[in-house]
């Protein structure tokens, strides 16, 4: 039986086997990681993948400035955003945050990974 909090999950034998082929490469880098908190940590993982996947849909790249890119953001009424990149560092100046959406899809950007490596 689960503790309270907890739920038990099925997981079909080939899923399994993937999951723990994952585990064992994951593990090697921290020692420490259980199944169980692998799983977890997974499946909150793969579910922010999701949204982001879901929000970056109503984004699209406008173009380049000298050291910025401009998006247009459907969800926030067509508005233009600009991220900013200065000391290899993007930072979507609309929102004053280094870690949003558009800084996530700036980075997505090829001409974005090309400018940051070198």
């Amino acid at each position: 039986m689960p503790q309270r909090g907890q739920k038990t999950i099925t997981i079909s034998g080939k899923t399994l086997k993937k999951l723990e082929q994952k585990y064992q490469s994951e593990v090697t880098r921290q020692p420490k990681l259980s199944f169980a908190s692998f799983i977890a940590e997974s499946a909150i993982i793969e579910l922010e993948r999701r949204q982001i996947l879901r929000e970056a849909q109503l984004i699209s790249l406008v173009g380049f400035g000298e050291d910025s890119v401009i998006l247009k953001d459907e969800k926030k009424e067509n508005r233009l955003i600009e991220v900013q990149i200065r000391d290899k560092r993007p930072k979507c100046i609309t929102e004053d945050k280094f870690d949003c959406i558009h800084v996530g899809f700036a980075l997505a950007l090829p001409e974005v990974r090309r400018a940051l490596d070198k």
